[in-house]
């Protein structure tokens, strides 16, 4: 009898193992259904184009997008695998380019591969520019990286759920529905817009409205005579017809603009970029260059000697800032009496000792004013930064930083 008792208990055990062994999936990811298999992917995208398919023949669909260019021999090894989204954007890419042709402008293509996607490289170089497009063209603009952040994440090697498939695929015809995307390859926000946003061109998904809410120079002022807009001021949207003495493109664009972002840029990071131990000459002419180059000596050589009291006042009070994050909006450069061009910052700063005069931690040639700043704490800001010229006959080649100011009292905080 207890023989029986134990075999019985024996084969109850075996009994549960085997049913756990069927209920758990060995890859609990491979098991989801959510995701679209290649060869669905191939035959949505063909349905969608409305070309030819001889149904009479095995594998038609598929056929039909090779026939049509849209797969190639060497692409997949399995059509029953799960589409990732780089090869989704592939397909979708040399779809649209099927219907459309190519439609995305060199500059903006060379600027979303190089500042636009932040996981890029994580994409085989082959289809990198496929990627690209597909963003830039607003079918899979991929994962916001956070406020302020003006790459976004691709995440290519994610499937591609079988919804979101139906979603892009019905933007091949569907151009009005995709999303939304800046000259310069940044997702447009439509929705829960700045009181201000007409001043502006488009608002972007990766800015808060206090970004655009804070008042621009022009607003601070006090006048003795009525302004007018487009000699003495110009919001975002009117900047252009301030540029009619500049060298400008087809719209009235100063065409040294991005020039003058790159310099703002620059500036930034090596002010906000410190490191006691490791300042040289180098740091110091990278940090010069970004200042208008006069042409006397004597005017040059004071930016350089500012520069290097700084540098000296750095290593003996052993200054570190930290700033990883610089943006820096072209679409909010203003004009007034000079132009003027948004920028938030991420940083924090330490140093030996006590607290000590900010004009003194930080390099600036105008001012500086910070609120609650405390040595080794995260601090944000946003500022106007100033860039003009002192040649009466310039171009827009040689504009650069005039007043770099770090001052946060106008900005209210997100």
């Amino acid at each position: 009898m207890k023989k029986s008792i134990l075999l019985k208990g024996i084969s109850l055990v075996l009994v549960v193992v085997m049913a756990l062994n069927v209920v758990i999936p060995a890859n609990p990811v491979e098991a989801a259904s959510s995701n679209i298999k290649i060869c669905d992917f191939i035959k949505l995208l063909v349905t969608a184009m409305e070309v030819e398919v001889d149904t009479a023949q095995t594998d038609a669909y598929l056929k039909a997008a090779m026939a049509a260019g849209i797969v190639k021999d060497e692409d997949f090894e399995d059509y029953n695998e799960y589409t990732s989204r780089t090869d989704a954007a592939v397909l979708l890419n040399r779809a649209d380019e099927y219907l459309h042709g190519d439609t995305v402008d060199a500059k903006l293509l060379q600027t979303v591969l190089e500042k636009r996607i932040s996981d890029i490289n994580k994409i085989p170089k082959e289809k990198r520019e496929a990627v690209a497009k597909t963003y830039a063209k607003g079918f899979i603009v991929g994962k916001s990286n956070g406020m302020y952040i003006q790459s976004r994440s691709f995440k290519g090697n994610d499937y591609l759920a079988a919804a979101d498939a139906k979603k892009i695929v019905a933007l091949l015809k569907n151009t009005k529905g995709r999303a939304k995307m800046s000259p310069d390859g940044q997702l447009i926000r439509t929705t829960n817009l700045p009181k201000n946003a007409k001043d502006y061109p488009y608002i972007l998904e990766a800015f808060p409205n206090s970004f655009y809410e804070m008042k621009f120079m022009y607003q601070r002022a006090t006048y003795s005579y009525k302004p007018v807009e487009g000699e003495d001021y110009a919001r975002p949207t009117k900047v252009n017809e301030t540029m009619s003495v500049l060298e400008t493109d087809k719209k009235g664009r100063c065409v040294y603009i991005d020039d003058w972002m790159k310099k703002v840029e620059d500036n930034l990071k090596y002010r906000l970029n410190v490191n006691y131990c490791t300042i040289d000459n180098t740091w110091l002419n990278n940090l010069r260059s970004t200042y208008f180059i006069y042409k006397t000596e004597g005017s040059n050589k004071k930016t350089t000697d500012d520069i290097k009291e700084y540098m000296s006042y750095a290593k003996k009070n052993q200054v570190v800032i930290k700033c990883p994050i610089i943006s820096v909006e072209p679409s909010t450069l203003y004009f007034d009496d000079a132009y003027r061009v948004r920028v938030y910052v991420k940083f924090k700063i330490s140093f030996s000792g006590e607290r000590k005069p900010l004009d003194k931690l930080f390099f600036v040639r105008q001012f500086v004013s910070l609120k609650e700043i405390t040595k080794d704490k995260w601090f944000e800001g946003v500022y106007d930064i100033e860039l003009a010229t002192a040649n009466g006959n310039s171009n827009g080649s040689d504009y650069a930083v005039f007043d770099d100011s770090l001052n946060d009292y106008f900005y209210k905080g997100k």
